[in-house]
């Protein structure tokens, strides 16, 4: 009978792990670009609607009664 002599590998192969670090680097880089231009902050826009007078008294509310409101003039206007 023949002898066959088994031997063990000398070095495992780990592509797949560095192809799996390699994705969630590109995943985790993806999400930080797109939420690059994304505020969380206020605007403009929401800092002046905040500061403007209230029409309403306190306890009313206009959209439950069925009143429109039109729009300023000056925010109608193309910037």
């Amino acid at each position: 009978m023949a002898e066959i002599p088994i031997q063990r590998k000398e070095g495992h192969s780990l592509w797949w792990l560095w192809l799996l670090i390699l994705i969630i680097v590109l995943a985790a880089a993806w999400y930080f670009w797109t939420r690059q231009g994304t505020t969380t902050g206020t605007t403009a826009a929401d800092s002046t609607a905040v500061m403007a007078p209230a029409t309403a008294t306190p306890g009313t509310d206009s959209a439950a009664a069925g009143v429109t409101t039109t729009p300023r003039p000056d925010s109608t206007t193309p910037r």
